[in-house]
């Protein structure tokens, strides 16, 4: 089974981007639009250029290599607000901004910690 290198970024903002860095993952300062991975774990992983759907996985901290689990690619998208949400609403995560007067739907999935591959 493959190795991963990860640093833990926090729960995401879906809506924001904002990690807990302070900074956004939707930022491309140098225009380079990236990739951003769901795992079968509820786990987003930033940067995942070349990862492929159904690709297996140990996930390891990159500083103390200690074991986060093993993880599965459920879907890939480019990393932008609009792909990122439709993303997550095709697998059952529901971060669309609610519109008054209506709830969630009761199945609604949340993610868990999100991480930036090293």
């Amino acid at each position: 089974m493959n190795k991963l290198f990860v640093l833990s970024i926090g729960v995401v903002n879906i809506l924001t981007g904002k990690t807990m860095y302070d900074w956004s993952i939707y930022d491309h300062p140098s225009g380079h639009i990236g990739e951003v991975a769901l795992t079968n774990q509820s786990s987003l992983l930033y940067g995942a250029g070349g990862l492929k759907v159904g690709e297996e996985f140990e996930l390891r901290s990159n500083d103390s290599q200690r074991l986060l689990g093993n993880h599965r690619i459920v879907d890939v998208c480019p990393c932008t607000k609009d792909d990122l949400l439709a993303m997550l609403k095709k697998n059952g995560y529901d971060y669309y901004p609610i519109k008054a007067f209506r709830a969630r739907a009761k199945g609604n999935r949340k993610l868990k910690t999100s991480y930036s591959i090293k």
